[in-house]
């Protein structure tokens, strides 16, 4: 399973969904986690407020959650209705996914 780590350095879970510019994109299973690759979204103003979670969405939609700092109302809607859960939490990337593995019920 994919899951998508909105972050400055891919150590810390530190940015708001809409206005993160990279993605640490990570597969997890049962026992472990691995870092596949990041992803960078293109500069898009910031009055264009919702072009920005839209286009964050589409650079993640095959992951099955997103972890970030902070996400606003309507964002989390739209992923809920891909099925990526939007998870808000502000720690280290490797607490953030053993956290992460418990919101998915993977032990």
């Amino acid at each position: 399973m994919k899951i998508a780590v909105a972050s400055t350095d891919g150590k810390e879970i530190n940015l708001h969904f809409g206005d993160a510019k990279t993605f640490f994109i990570f597969d997890l299973d049962s026992n472990n986690f691995e870092f596949e690759e990041v992803r960078k979204k293109r500069d898009i103003p910031v009055c264009e407020h919702t072009e920005r979670w839209r286009y964050s969405i589409d650079l993640i939609s095959d992951c099955k959650a997103v972890l970030c700092s902070k996400i606003g109302k309507e964002p989390h809607v739209e992923l809920r209705k891909l099925g990526i859960k939007g998870i808000r939490l502000n720690c280290a990337v490797k607490d953030g996914i053993k956290e992460c593995m418990k919101h998915m019920k993977l032990p």
